[in-house]
């Protein structure tokens, strides 16, 4: 009797229609161009966009639950492309869930893991299949640099030949990671390794560029490249001695590279644009955190007032602390810090005029910042460079989806596509800070008010008890 009840409640269940939302009287940001579209109402089924048009020509289906959009603006969900885990600075993986949370509080519904652990692949199945509330993730593997000269340790594997590097390829390949991660050090013959494993393997590589590998080699290879690296050398006069200058580990070398920032040459962008546009690739410029850790800077009482705080682990407090002070308690000259972000800016609108895509990645959680939070910093820092509002969206949604190859499912919104999308309380093509004014988030079919986003909020406050 039992099991015959059992049988008629799961035909029940069965039986009863989908859960649909209905957005009414909302103004859209598409996404597909620099526009908005006022008195909308959009239907929601399944977690896809079934319907949209103008608000009186849309009938709301039976039992929908129906949410009032007026005064307010729909727009796809955000995308970090640089993210990281606290798991890597040794935080226990038990807290993955509440990061997770945290991300989809902000409004981030995919997020790309610049530094893979298996445990990032499990958190990645749990929440696909509903499991965990939290964005959609792709994994990088854990990162392949070559000899480590630092006494720290790190996550990733050292190749030092081409045959650790190709069975480190194809091992990461079998584990289901979504691309090949690489940092510095490693060596040309084990990079052309990685290069062409990766390749026949049909997975994306990505990551830094030291100088063992060069601009060149890295543009030739296709890599999508990480924090401008190795851009600011191109900069350097023909005559400079020194040739290394303030990309990735050259940041640490005050007395070295930094007095190269005042020879930089600008009027060498034109050129180098045209060759990272001829690659085809894509580039992270992770702005804000590197304009505010080492740039310009970010004065003490302004980290403090951050939301990030309530939410970075007090273990690992007193250490970037420590790492703040190594650099600013006896930093370059202010000058060439200034300069530094200026030439940055000047990239970042060279590369967008010349429609080299751009991706948005906060690099968090590094230093003050972390997942969610740094990303709306970000955004805003596309625009301090000189891209309009509309431009600096884009990086956060239809390029990363074109880069990711899912911009036929997500990125944008038209029928058809998922419903992974952000309900604004203002417009953020007026003001760029408005992507933070959240008023909801609808993921996986599940609409998540304020109060359910403060609650999520709350439930990642854990974080900073450890």
């Amino acid at each position: 009797m039992r099991k015959i009840l059992m049988l008629l409640l799961a035909c029940q269940a069965m039986s009863l229609p989908a859960q649909t939302v209905v957005i009414r009287n909302v103004t859209l940001i598409p996404m597909d161009g620099d526009y908005t579209r006022s008195q909308q109402t959009v239907v929601l089924e399944k977690g896809l966009i079934r319907q949209m048009g103008d608000a009186d020509q849309i009938a709301v289906p039976k039992r929908a639950q129906v949410i009032d959009g007026t005064g307010k603006f729909l727009m796809p969900g955000l995308m970090d492309m640089h993210a990281h885990f606290f798991t890597e600075q040794g935080i226990s993986p038990a807290m993955l869930p509440q990061e997770a949370k945290l991300m989809l509080a902000n409004g981030v519904t995919t997020a790309r893991i610049m530094c893979g652990d298996s445990v990032y692949l499990n958190l990645k199945k749990q929440i696909a299949r509903g499991k965990t509330p939290g964005p959609e993730l792709f994994v990088a593997c854990p990162q392949l640099v070559g000899k480590w000269p630092f006494p720290v340790p790190f996550v990733g594997e050292i190749i030092e030949t081409p045959a650790e590097a190709a069975a480190s390829v194809r091992r990461f390949h079998k584990a289901g990671y979504d691309a090949i991660k690489i940092t510095y050090f490693v060596q040309p013959g084990p990079y052309e390794a990685v290069v062409q494993t990766a390749r026949a393997l049909g997975m994306p590589l990505t990551g830094h560029v030291g100088p063992d590998i060069g601009l060149a080699r890295a543009l030739a290879a296709g890599q999508q490249i990480e924090h401008f690296d190795e851009f600011l050398e191109q900069l350097l006069p023909d005559s400079a001695r020194q040739r290394t200058s303030v990309s990735g580990t050259g940041l640490w070398e005050k007395e070295k590279a930094w007095p190269t920032v005042a020879l930089l040459d600008e009027s060498k962008i034109p050129a180098l644009v045209q060759q990272v546009k001829a690659a085809g690739i894509a580039v992270t410029p992770t702005n804000h955190f590197l304009h505010s850790s080492f740039g310009t800077g970010m004065p003490e009482d302004s980290i403090r007032r951050l939301p990030d705080l309530d939410y970075i682990p007090a273990s690992l407090l007193p250490e970037r602390w420590n790492v703040r002070g190594y650099f600013w308690n006896q930093p370059p000259p202010a000058a060439l810090g200034k300069r530094y972000v200026a030439i940055r800016q000047h990239l970042t609108r060279a590369l967008h005029s010349a429609q080299v895509p751009l991706l948005c990645g906060s690099d968090s959680p590094e230093w003050f910042g972390v997942q969610g939070f740094a990303l709306h910093r970000e955004l805003q820092a596309f625009v301090e460079a000189g891209l309009t509002p509309f431009a600096a969206l884009e990086t956060a949604t239809v390029n990363p989806a074109r880069y990711l190859g899912i911009d036929k499912r997500k990125g944008s919104i038209a029928v058809g596509l998922e419903a992974d999308l952000l309900l604004l309380d203002a417009n953020p093509m007026e003001d760029i800070a408005n992507t933070r004014r959240i008023a909801g988030v609808f993921r996986q079919g599940q609409y998540l008010s304020r109060a359910d986003l403060d609650r999520l909020l709350q439930e990642a406050r854990v974080l900073a008890k450890q």
